[in-house]
């Protein structure tokens, strides 16, 4: 345990400010702490690092009553092989923060026994603990082998303690491993007491540590061990970030050095960048990564250039790279990474010049992946929508399947590849396809016939091709109404047994008029209605103070009434609930509408002249139970005998549907009854 008897011995100099805005704020992640950690061990020389961490874990919770921080005994451990420190070199080194290591004669810009250009600069990384908990233990063994072997140093860096003292001397607590000898020099970081964060699984976790580092030497190693799990986690070794390229697209970058305006010198990079197959599933994946030393010090998806330039959706949702700068990261000279290690300067002189380098590169590479991202998008939809097998299905002329495949797969070339999951989606894009197919053949033929009978080979067989095909595409019209009004049934039928709102019915009505009287045709969105709307709402407004709205179509609004227009008169859809009764408030209300269109009517011979056999409103509801004796008859006298008012009930409005569309729903019955007995006998024919 430690021992703050002669706490003494190790001595932090640091303000509060700094390991506040250093430590905690800038690192909330726990790879992002555990990667600060790797890069000492780089810089110590180590070839291998173990990290042990309890992967897919909740470190700490917050207490909701107390407020209090409850820990669950976990430990994060950093173990590496590296040159170690003596106790000297702990205070001198790694408990002195914000000094530049690199203009140190006594550490240097490399290491100090494999010469490696070192990562680390300022020593923030040392604080990147903090961001996560509360205490680092650090047992270091290095210096002079002797007899016995390396002599340690254990000491513990507590937050609270950091904090409670006024910028002065921090004494670290000792621990008892302090003044023991270990038979191998390396560095053990091990952090405890945690704040509420989390450990990734293993995928993410070996992700964002792949992503932090661009390291490819062979004396160099990460290996990640599970405490909690450690049966169904085996060891893994921290690898590359693989990501794989749409074909084409990438470019290396070896051969194209950044050029400085008014400079003869170019500034060095390797590396490449390219266009991923598939869009980002995760931010690690996301964008062109920058390192310089090894490290990343900046990751980016257009290079700084403002929003709206050509292709930037592609490029933001597909461009992925690695580049290696080191320039960015020079001993000597402008530091152009910023102070927390995290991004470029991009203001500067160099940063300028690596945008605008960067710039031209994505948009080359934009370019070069346009057809093979459209191409593979065409090949997604086409295995997710099944189109060839619904067109044979459908149609038993092979030149309609044909012209199906092909416009479906112009038209997969320009879907939206993150919808092509939704399968709702794909089946719209696919009756599109199947509704158009049939025309654009019947085009095909008559051109085909036109060229004929003007050339040497027309005949009659080419005449019976361009009827055949004409029949097809009407009973292709005929085939998309008769789905059409199925699927509103079914879709009504389902509304008023499981939701029964107004707005859900509204939507309905309006989307297909011809439920509430078989007859009709939508003739919606014509400019006789919206005229009327608007002059109609004026007078009302002006009358009664009161505004009212129209749907026509469905508008997404809550509108009091749906206006159809069926020829010679103006229909008024009113509708209610499922299971309202249509009460004294609500003719209230309607009798100020009726008496409305009735005046407006008579006062506006030219605007309603669209409508010369007048208007009605339908009134959807399930019962009237109007108990003032004088408004009953007001209702009575409006509906029986001057016929402004025709009601029907949601049972009966289901039932006049069903019936006047019996013959398609028929249809549709059977249709799925085959599908069913051929699936149940294996017949593919």
């Amino acid at each position: 345990m430690p021992d703050s008897a002669d706490s003494a011995r190790y001595v932090m100099r640091i303000s509060r400010m700094t390991v506040d805005k250093l430590g905690v704020r800038l690192y909330d992640r726990v790879s992002a702490v555990v990667a600060e950690l790797v890069a000492n061990a780089y810089d110590a020389d180590a070839e291998s690092v173990v990290v042990r961490v309890p992967l897919a874990t909740l470190l700490a919770r917050k207490n909701r009553d107390t407020g209090e921080v409850e820990g669950y005994g976990y430990t994060i451990e950093v173990e590496d092989d590296g040159h170690g420190m003596t106790r000297d070199e702990a205070n001198a080194h790694f408990l002195r923060v914000g000094k530049d290591r690199r203009a140190d004669p006594a550490q240097g810009t490399q290491s100090r026994r494999k010469e490696r250009p070192v990562m680390g600069r300022k020593g923030i990384g040392k604080l990147a603990p903090f961001g996560i908990c509360k205490r680092i233990e650090i047992i270091t063994a290095g210096g002079e082998e002797t007899v016995v072997g390396y002599p340690v140093s254990h000491f513990v860096m507590d937050y609270d303690k950091i904090l409670a003292d006024e910028d002065s001397p921090v004494p670290m607590d000792v621990g008892d491993q302090d003044q023991t000898c270990r038979r191998e020099a390396g560095t053990t970081i091990r952090l405890i007491d945690f704040l509420p964060k989390r450990v990734p699984n293993q995928e993410t976790f070996h992700r964002q540590m792949a992503q932090r580092f661009g390291l490819r030497q062979s004396d160099f190693s990460v290996s990640v061990e599970d405490t909690r799990n450690p049966e169904e986690n085996p060891p893994f070794e921290i690898g590359s970030l693989e990501i794989p390229l749409m074909e084409g697209t990438r470019v290396d970058l070896s051969d194209e050095p950044v050029p400085l305006p008014d400079e003869e010198r170019t500034l060095p990079v390797s590396g490449w960048m390219g266009m991923a197959q598939g869009a980002y599933k995760n931010e690690e994946m996301a964008g062109v990564r920058i390192y310089a030393r090894g490290k990343i010090v900046a990751t980016t998806r257009a290079f700084g250039q403002s929003a709206g330039f050509t292709g930037e959706f592609t490029l933001r949702s597909y461009l992925v790279g690695e580049i290696h700068a080191e320039w960015l990261d020079e001993d000597e000279g402008e530091d152009l990474v910023t102070t927390d290690r995290q991004n470029i300067l991009w203001e500067s002189d160099y940063g300028r010049a690596f945008r605008e380098w960067g710039a031209e590169r994505i948009r080359r590479i934009a370019a070069a992946s346009r057809n093979p991202r459209r191409k593979r998008v065409e090949q997604l939809f086409m295995e997710a929508s099944g189109l060839e097998a619904k067109a044979k299905a459908r149609f038993a002329d092979s030149d309609i399947v044909s012209t199906a495949l092909e416009f479906g797969k112009q038209i997969g070339r320009f879907a939206a590849e993150d919808e092509l999951g939704d399968q709702e989606y794909v089946d719209g894009l696919v009756e599109v396809v199947l509704s158009v197919a049939p025309h654009k053949a019947l085009t095909d033929a008559f051109e085909a016939f036109n060229q004929e009978m003007f050339g040497e080979d027309g005949g009659l067989d080419s005449l019976l091709d361009l009827f055949s095909k004409t029949r097809i595409a009407e009973m292709a019209s005929y085939a998309q109404i008769a789905y059409e009004r199925v699927r509103a049934v079914q879709q009504l039928e389902r509304i008023l047994r499981e939701e029964g709102d107004e707005a859900a019915l509204q939507r309905i009505v309006s989307q297909a008029p011809w439920l509430i009287d078989p007859t009709w045709t939508p003739i919606t969105a014509n400019q006789s209605l919206k005229l009327f709307a608007r002059e109609f709402a004026g007078f009302y407004r002006q009358r009664h103070g009161e505004e009212v709205t129209f749907s026509i179509g469905y508008s997404g609004t809550r509108p009091d009434f749906t206006l159809v227009n069926l020829g010679r008169r103006l229909h008024i859809v009113e509708i209610k609930a499922v299971g309202h009764i249509f009460r004294s408030g609500d003719w209230d209300r309607l009798h100020n509408y009726l008496r409305a269109f009735e005046d407006f009517f008579e006062e506006n011979p030219g605007l309603t002249s669209d409508f010369p056999e007048g208007w009605v409103i339908d009134l959807v509801c399930d019962g009237v139970g109007i108990g003032d004796p004088d408004k009953s008859t007001a209702y009575v006298h409006w509906k029986s005998t001057k016929g402004r008012i025709a009601r029907i009930s949601w049972r009966d409005f289901l039932a006049r549907a069903v019936r006047a569309n019996q013959t398609f729903l028929d249809a549709h019955d059977q249709a799925r009854e085959e599908e069913r007995r051929l699936d149940a006998s294996g017949d593919p024919s």
